[in-house]
């Protein structure tokens, strides 16, 4: 119930006070007008959320059920400059509201004070926008004059959304803010190698906080006795052998633990797939260590063994890739990084929006579905898009709107994931280890 009540305030501090008071105050919306900034971002927030390809038709239907009547031609013309200024400010005061649930009080993840997870995800962006947001340039596919990255700092234990940073898409990653936040005593911090940094792992351990990151190939790594080790030859040779020992790493030496494993050979054929293939599209070949080190799964930490044992050290590692499939449902469901325009005022509006529909879904995830821990965030995510109507209906209420969310929460109940034997999901790996 606490939860509710925070998801409630939230999206009426947000999507109704906020968004008026800051309507005028970026002049899209005039005093003497009809039109007020709470209908437009309710109406354009629940009408993509319920269909992210919704056109200018769907979209007047979705405002004016969010209280303004508003004709297509209407709403095509208020796609402005002053329309961007505010949806964006509108975005910035949604990112810096934190919305967290109750935490599942047992498994693995209950260890520590939190389990932050660190990525980016970039939007390409028309080249028309190159002033907006600069893109990296890059060679091939993965060339972009205008884009826009998403920097996502993740607590997976209370499902909060510390931090959600928009930055030029040329930008690296170890500069963003979800990189640069710091972790809780007792928090652990779990990285893409994008975030590799030495330095940065002394820090977080000085103020009292775990990290656990892959090995980056090329970081020399020494035994406790500061002998330089081969790791091509020191690693385990034989499938399925592992080893969990104190090293020194990098050539300040930081105290770790090292954990790998061989892997099978196809696991290893996998990989140098999506290593040729990454360095194809950016006109490059893979190294030789790059491809030799594909051979094990390696692990570096400063978890000790008393808290975290080697084959948990797996499980976590692998429960980092929960925050590609939260991008994933961003890109592929809710559609952030799709558009019907080419006018770069309305591209700019929909992207802003679409990131705020974005947040609102996590929140009412959070409230749905989170303390399960089978839970299907897609299967959640298709039910609350079925109710967004009736939630830009119940905004203005907060009775109507405690109302909806009993109805979410009775329809996500049969949201969940099977089990599967073969390739246990990550909840199931998570829960299994009772602390």
């Amino acid at each position: 119930m606490e939860t509710v009540t925070r998801v409630a305030k939230a999206m009426q501090e947000v999507l109704i006070h906020r968004a008026n008071e800051l309507a005028v105050k970026t002049e899209f919306v005039e005093r003497d007008r009809k039109l007020t900034g709470s209908s437009f971002i309710c109406g354009l927030v629940f009408g993509w959320q319920a269909n992210p390809q919704s056109g200018l038709s769907g979209l007047s239907q979705a405002i004016g059920n969010a209280g303004t009547p508003l004709t297509r031609q209407g709403l095509a013309y208020r796609f402005d400059a002053k329309a961007v200024r505010f949806s964006r400010a509108l975005l910035e005061e949604s990112l810096q509201t934190l919305v967290k649930a109750e935490p599942i009080a047992d498994g693995l993840l209950s260890r520590f004070s939190c389990v932050d997870v660190i990525d980016s995800s970039i939007i390409t962006l028309p080249n028309c926008l190159r002033d907006v947001w600069q893109g990296s340039g890059g060679f091939g596919a993965n060339a972009s004059v205008a884009a826009v990255k998403l920097n996502v700092r993740w607590d997976v234990c209370s499902g909060t959304l510390k931090t959600i940073e928009l930055s030029d898409g040329v930008q690296h990653d170890r500069k963003s803010i979800a990189c640069q936040q710091a972790v809780r005593a007792g928090g652990l911090q779990i990285a893409d190698l994008g975030y590799f940094k030495l330095d940065d792992f002394e820090r977080i351990d000085r103020a009292g906080g775990f990290w656990l990151s892959r090995y980056k190939s090329g970081t020399v790594v020494y035994d406790s006795n500061g002998k330089r080790l081969n790791l091509s030859t020191w690693l385990p040779q034989r499938v399925g052998q592992s080893v969990d020992c104190q090293v020194l790493v990098g050539q300040k030496q930081l105290r770790c633990r090292l954990v790998a494993e061989r892997v099978p050979p196809a696991v290893v054929r996998q990989r140098w797939e999506r290593l040729r293939e990454t360095a194809r599209q950016n006109g490059k070949s893979p190294s030789a260590q790059s491809l030799e080190m594909a051979k094990w799964t390696i692990y570096i930490t400063n978890v000790p063994l008393t808290l975290l044992t080697a084959p948990e050290v797996f499980i976590l590692g692998r429960y980092r890739w929960q925050i590609e499939l939260l991008f994933k449902l961003w890109k592929r469901d809710l559609q952030v990084d799709k558009w019907a325009s080419d006018n770069p005022h309305r591209i700019l509006c929909e992207l802003y929006i679409k990131l705020i529909g974005a947040i609102v879904t996590h929140w009412l995830l959070l409230v749905s579905c989170w303390h399960e821990p089978q839970r299907s965030l897609v299967s959640a995510l298709h039910t609350i898009r079925g109710l967004a109507w009736q939630l830009a209906n119940s905004l203005h209420d907060t009775r109507l709107l405690h109302h909806a969310f009993k109805c979410l929460l009775r329809a996500v109940s049969c949201c969940k994931m099977g089990k599967s034997r073969a390739d246990p999901r990550a909840w199931q790996l998570i829960h299994a280890m009772i602390a």
